[in-house]
C-alpha cells in the first residue's frame, strides 16, 4: 500500500470536513419547508393516480379512517367517470383551522392542513356531456405525514 503524502492528507482531511458539514447541514433544513415540499409531491401523486383511476395505488395517499369509504366509491368512479382535464385552482395552508399567510415567508410557519381546490373537467355515464366540477381536497398532517381527507361524492352525482 502507498504511503499517502502531506498534500494528500491535507486534502482528505479537508474533504472529511467538508462532507460532515454538509451531512449536518441537511439534518437541519427547515423542516416546514420539508413538509410542504412532502404535501406538494404527494398531491401531484395521488392527483396523477386518481385522474388515472388508478384507485388502488391512489387510496394510499387517503386517511386511514376514510379508506375503506374510499375504495368503496371508487369503484363507482372507475366504471362512470372519465376525466378529460384536471387544474388546480388554488392552495390554502391553515393552522388550526386559521389561514397561514401566503408570503414568501411560508416556509417559516407551521401549518396542519391544507385545502386544493381542483377543476375538473369530466363525463359521467350515463350522459356524454362534458361538464365542470370543483371539488375541494382536503389534506391534513398527522404525526408528521400528509393525508387526503376524500370527497369523492361531486363525482357521483
Amino acid at each position: 500500500m502507498q504511503k499517502l503524502r502531506p498534500q494528500q492528507i491535507f486534502w482528505l482531511k479537508l474533504f472529511l470536513v467538508f462532507l460532515s458539514l454538509f451531512i449536518h447541514s441537511c439534518g437541519t433544513l427547515n423542516p416546514f419547508k420539508q413538509s410542504q415540499e412532502e404535501l406538494d409531491i404527494k398531491i401531484k401523486a395521488y392527483n396523477f393516480e386518481f385522474e388515472s383511476k388508478a384507485m388502488e395505488r391512489s387510496s394510499r395517499f387517503v386517511h386511514p379512517d376514510h379508506r375503506e369509504e374510499f375504495q368503496k366509491k371508487s369503484l363507482q368512479i372507475i366504471k362512470n367517470v372519465s376525466i378529460m382535464e384536471a387544474s388546480t385552482l388554488d392552495l390554502k395552508f391553515l393552522k388550526d383551522n386559521k389561514p397561514v399567510p401566503s408570503t414568501s415567508s411560508i416556509f417559516e410557519q407551521d401549518f396542519d392542513k391544507a385545502e386544493l381546490n381542483v377543476r375538473y373537467q369530466l363525463s359521467i355515464l350515463p350522459s356524454t356531456k362534458l361538464k365542470t366540477i370543483t371539488v375541494k381536497q382536503e389534506w391534513v398532517r398527522v404525526d408528521g405525514i400528509w393525508f387526503l381527507i376524500p370527497n369523492l361524492d361531486p363525482f357521483l352525482n
